[in-house]
């Protein structure tokens, strides 16, 4: 890209020589103030060399007006006259001139000092671009690293969740926390929830279809779907933020695996238990009706012709003694259960830091579809 420099004098003369000394640059020239602001406007020069002496607006004023135009505040300008007194060199500084330069001053020095100021001038936008860069590459590391916290707190979140609707409900929560208009659907139920709390009769339709989409689809107007193997999400905003989905995406789909482990592991618990406790029934039943028919055949059989009380007792005793040990080891077995089931009963309490997760609702309704 050529160098641009404007040079403002209503002295043809000059003109004509500073547009010689800068003729390897793209040289514009205006004779007066006002045509000096106009193509400054208009050209974006890289430096603008102005006179001070000029009929109509002089330089002063045109400095001061171009520097009121914004893509103008920076341009170095430098001031080219015949007046050297102190006075009007601090003026010049005073209203935004980068230097002063006498008329009198030999072409090339002139030159020289422009070079350096376009030279110092690309380095001070080179080093704020880079600063500029490097400002934003913080800025989204910063906002990853949020992301990244928001989908570690949901993963911890998962692990207090008693079933597939409380596990929606954080998913939704922790979309809202990324600040995503979004809609979930856990397939192989008819659960659907969405960031705004209602779900458009158009937006279930499309999630139900899911086999007409990839893993990961975008429409032309924005909005994504990612299809997982147990849900599928819409998000209408995703914006830069479609990684992080993905991440979230995988969360839940561990989550679901492990909800329906846990449940599956309960039930067995709750299984065992049930049938325990019909081992347990049968077994007294069975001690109750061996007393009465072990003592019935001893009288039958005429060895025993009548029982003492206490002779009775000890006989009681002795028939119960063979069905005790295996009485108890049951009641044991039941007692195991209970107390697995009340173990996986106290990790449905999330902890203080997570129960934000766990509200009705963490945004106003906002039924705007896509």
């Amino acid at each position: 890209m050529s160098v641009r420099i404007l040079v403002i004098d209503d002295d043809n003369t000059y003109r004509t020589l500073l547009s010689q000394v800068f003729a390897e640059y793209d040289v514009s020239v205006a004779s007066s103030g006002e045509e000096g602001l106009k193509k400054a406007i208009e050209l974006k020069p890289h430096v603008i060399l102005l006179d001070i002496v000029m009929a109509g607006m002089d330089g002063y004023a045109t400095c001061s007006e171009l520097r009121k135009v914004e893509h103008l505040r920076h341009t170095p300008i430098v001031f080219i006259s015949n007046l050297s007194s102190s006075d009007c060199r601090l003026k010049a500084f005073e209203i935004g001139a980068n230097d002063y330069v006498c008329k009198t001053t030999h072409p090339e020095e002139l030159k020289s000092k422009v070079v350096a100021i376009l030279e110092a001038d690309h380095d001070y936008f080179e080093a704020h671009a880079d600063i500029a860069e490097k400002e934003c590459l913080l800025l989204d590391l910063q906002r990853q690293n949020a992301s990244m916290k928001t989908i570690g707190l949901f993963m911890q979140a998962t692990h207090y969740c008693s079933d597939l609707e409380v596990l929606q409900k954080i998913f939704i929560n922790t979309m809202s926390s990324l600040d995503l208009r979004a809609v979930v659907h856990f397939k192989d139920r008819t659960l659907f929830r969405s960031t705004s709390g209602n779900v458009a009769k158009l937006e279930k339709e499309l999630l139900l279809h899911h086999e007409d989409f990839e893993r990961v689809h975008q429409f032309d107007h924005g909005p994504m779907v990612f299809n997982w193997r147990s849900s599928i999400l819409l998000v209408k905003n995703v914006g830069e933020l479609s990684d992080i989905c993905a991440h979230v995406m995988d969360a839940l789909e561990l989550a679901i695996c492990n909800l329906n482990r846990r449940a599956e592991m309960v039930e067995q618990i709750l299984s065992i238990e049930k049938t325990n406790k019909e081992i347990l029934a049968s077994l007294k039943d069975t001690k109750a009706k061996s007393n009465t028919n072990l003592k019935q055949q001893l009288f039958d059989s005429g060895l025993i012709s009548q029982f003492d009380l206490q002779d009775e007792n000890d006989l009681d005793e002795l028939i119960a003694s063979s069905s005790d040990d295996l009485i108890g080891m049951v009641e044991a077995f039941g007692d195991n259960a209970e107390k697995i089931s009340a173990i996986l009963g106290s990790l449905k309490k999330p902890p203080q830091e997570l129960r934000f997760l766990f509200k009705e609702s963490m945004t106003p309704s906002d039924a705007t579809l896509f």
